[in-house]
């Protein structure tokens, strides 16, 4: 009996039928081509992933041979003659999909793969061979992949495995797959140059065909191309000027201001598509290489740069002014553009599609129907928002899903200093969440990115497997799944490992996040500052359950086990540098110690004049201003360093914006990119004197015309702030 299994089916534990085969240390040999070696570099890295974890999980070396041995049980990766023979046939699988198929003596997985190597292109080319290899060794050996490394790789050890007869074709549904890259430092320092990253990709099974869909207009470089020529295809300011700026230069959300009202530009756009869907070279086009935003002939992305500001030209002042709502101002002029070129494509029978985002002030279903060679992303903060813009996201998507069919999702739901969500040592793993929004919204999905950024990689682990599965199988039964992961990884502590991390995902998606908000870079979040953070939601006393948590974890497994080593792990990445964080900054907090630090050193103040208390209250009436201060002059030198200090006691202080509160600002300039924030969020609440404190380098150069100064000030945000003892002392 055959068993016989199609796209998407779960993994499963393998019964044994009649006619089965039954692998054992003596009896297994991985096959390959011989000119796999040279020709087919992807089938090779199976082949050796393969022998790595059968060897593993038997104890012994299983052998690669380049040819089938009727007295083995062989196990032939690739397309091949004898793949063919089988009755495999890789021309016909879906995208990305792999065939298992046993006959005789032997099981047959293979796909479409390139001769390339996993270590280049970030895994950039077609490996399908290697996806049905992870399978066969989840499905029949056992295997889980939760991260690289002996600690997040589960290899039972095994005196046999059976394989039933079986005829498998698996495909993802996603068919675009992918998480980001920015996280810190990995646990294992073994793993150079970031490789760890590029394993998880290989054995979670992300994409091997990127479409773009980010910000693509930045690759056609128009300030270079028209920037002295056509200064009207740019932003005009409030002056009247136009925002002409160098896109090479980061920050990118800064650079590359278009005016969409300019015909010209929409001329220009059109025929840079046209020309790279059609085969030009570049050069016609008066560019040295088509960019990122260009892809396979046939996708191109043309959204917008980052970050939306206005255009004072006056057609675009009346486009704005006729949107249905403020918030979305620009949604019938992007999408106007983009339909324009799309059915300009059709009209002109150019094959290819264009690549828009459904973003900022952009992001609605727009009046005008939009045509079938238009691949719509939707952008949105994933499962990192609060309940009521879940909702609002969901019916989002929904829209687009009604008028387009299936979407991508760009998901940011990552710690992005733009979003106010970098909180250092904070744990953001949130894989129940991520999986229920990747369940809910799969049925109206293409595919997905999950940026998924973090100080910590560790913090990312559990929610790229979870998003992993979704993505392939189009949905994860999150319990079992979780459950699973806990059982395997900590064996008798799996019930406090679980508890938790539960706790802490609790704490992120309650206490972290707080209240969503729009911006002109996409959703943020309203999150509590790093005082309220770890004076209250994470203080010492906060965190003692969870301390209990783990040290009962490791009473449960023997010291020198891997489950043991596991926990350890936990520990040091997820526990302890809450821990120590909570305390060190409870210290930093002491008034006493700074009085004395500073009785003991007696340093010197470089703000002018006899410092006096300052209170700053701020009522309702008071908020249509963004702040109330009390500025004081500073003597501060072109690049030397100064440490700021100031006593502060808050009374009903309620921020009202991502950081507002009581702070305090060096300033080195007028512009806002030349000061100093102490703290960079401000303190809100109720709370007693406590201690504030930065160090701060000036720039080598500032205006002469602007004299430094120190304000102490309440920032968005009302109730009543006492300020004393402040001092600001160079630092030698």
């Amino acid at each position: 009996m055959k068993v016989k299994m199609f796209a998407f089916a779960a993994l499963a534990a393998a019964p044994i039928w009649a006619g089965s085969l039954e692998f054992t240390p003596q009896n297994t040999e991985v096959v390959i081509v011989p000119y796999a070696w040279r020709d087919q570099r992807a089938v090779r890295f199976a082949a050796q992933e393969m022998t790595n974890f059968l060897s593993r999980a038997f104890g012994a070396k299983v052998p690669i041979s380049d040819r089938i041995n009727p007295a083995k049980c062989s196990i032939v990766l690739g397309s091949n003659t004898w793949s063919v023979a089988a009755g495999i046939d890789t021309t016909k699988l879906p995208q990305e999909g792999f065939a298992m198929r046993t006959k005789g003596n032997a099981i047959y997985i293979a796909g479409v793969d390139a001769n390339s190597s996993p270590w280049v292109n970030f895994g950039y080319f077609p490996r399908a061979t290697l996806f049905g290899v992870y399978d066969f060794l989840e499905r029949f050996v056992g295997c889980r992949f939760y991260f690289p490394g002996e600690l997040g790789e589960i290899v039972p050890r095994l005196s046999s495995f059976t394989v039933p007869d079986t005829d498998v074709v698996s495909a993802p549904v996603f068919k675009e797959r992918f998480f980001s890259e920015s996280v810190g430092e990995w646990y294992d320092p073994d793993f150079k140059d970031k490789r760890y990253m590029q394993l998880s990709k290989l054995r979670l099974r992300m994409q091997t065909r990127p479409i773009p869909s980010c910000h693509g207009l930045r690759a056609f470089k128009y300030v270079q191309r028209f920037g002295k020529t056509h200064p009207e295809y740019f932003l005009m300011k409030k002056d009247g000027t136009r925002d002409i700026m160098d896109t090479e230069k980061p920050p990118y959300c800064m650079n590359n201001k278009l005016c969409f009202s300019a015909r010209g530009l929409r001329e220009e756009i059109y025929q840079d598509v046209k020309a790279y869907l059609t085969g030009l070279p570049p050069e016609s086009r008066g560019l040295a290489r088509w960019g990122m935003n260009c892809r396979y002939r046939e996708y191109v992305d043309v959204m917008p740069e980052d970050g939306t500001v206005h255009c004072h030209c006056p057609e675009c002042t009346a486009a704005y002014a006729a949107a249905k709502d403020p918030k979305d101002e620009s949604n019938e002029q992007i999408w106007g553009y983009t339909i324009d070129i799309a059915e300009r494509l059709k009209r002109e029978g150019v094959k290819g599609n264009i690549m828009q985002m459904a973003y900022s002030t952009y992001r609605n279903v727009p009046d005008r129907k939009i045509p079938d060679n238009v691949v719509v992303t939707v952008c949105n903060n994933g499962s990192w928002v609060a309940p009521d813009r879940a909702e609002r996201d969901y019916a989002q998507v929904k829209a687009w899903y009604g008028n387009v069919g299936k979407v991508k999702l760009y998901s940011n739901c990552g710690k992005h200093d733009c979003l106010n969500l970098n909180v250092p040592d904070v744990p953001s793993s949130t894989p129940r969440s991520m999986a229920r929004f990747y369940n809910r919204m799969a049925p109206m999905t293409r595919g997905a990115l999950c940026s998924n950024p973090a100080d910590r990689a560790m913090y990312c682990v559990f929610n790229w497997y979870v998003f992993s599965r979704a993505a392939w199988y189009g949905h994860v039964d999150t319990d079992a799944i979780l459950d699973e992961c806990y059982r395997l990884m900590f064996g008798a502590a799996a019930e406090p490992m679980r508890a938790f991390f539960d706790e802490l995902e609790r704490k992120w998606m309650e206490e972290i996040l707080g209240r969503s908000v729009d911006t002109a870079i996409g959703t943020a979040n309203l999150v509590p500052g790093e005082f309220r953070i770890w004076t209250e939601l994470y203080s010492p006393a906060r965190l003692k359950p969870l301390v209990a948590l783990v040290e009962r974890a490791e009473a449960s497994v023997p010291p020198d086990s891997m489950e043991a080593k596991r926990i350890a792990l936990m520990r040091r990445e997820f526990l302890d540098p809450m821990v120590n964080h909570s305390r060190k900054y409870s210290e930093s907090l002491s008034v006493e110690k700074e009085r004395a630090r500073r009785a003991a050193a007696r340093p010197k103040s470089v703000v002018a004049g006899e410092f006096k208390p300052v209170t700053i209250a701020v009522d309702k009436s008071m908020t249509g201003k963004p702040f109330h201060a009390v500025k004081f002059a500073a003597d501060l030198k072109p690049g030397r360093r100064y440490r700021i200090s100031y006593f502060v006691k808050g009374e009903g202080i309620r921020a009202l914006s991502r950081r507002g509160g009581a702070q305090a600002v060096v300033w080195f300039n007028e512009a806002a990119d030349m000061a100093k924030v102490v703290p960079d969020v401000g303190l809100d609440g109720t709370f007693g004197w406590v201690h504030q404190s930065a160090e701060v380098l000036v720039p080598a150069k500032l205006r002469c015309d602007f004299r430094p100064e120190v304000d102490l000030r309440m920032f968005f945000a009302t109730g009543t702030a006492h300020f004393d003892g402040l001092l600001v002392e160079e630092v030698k």
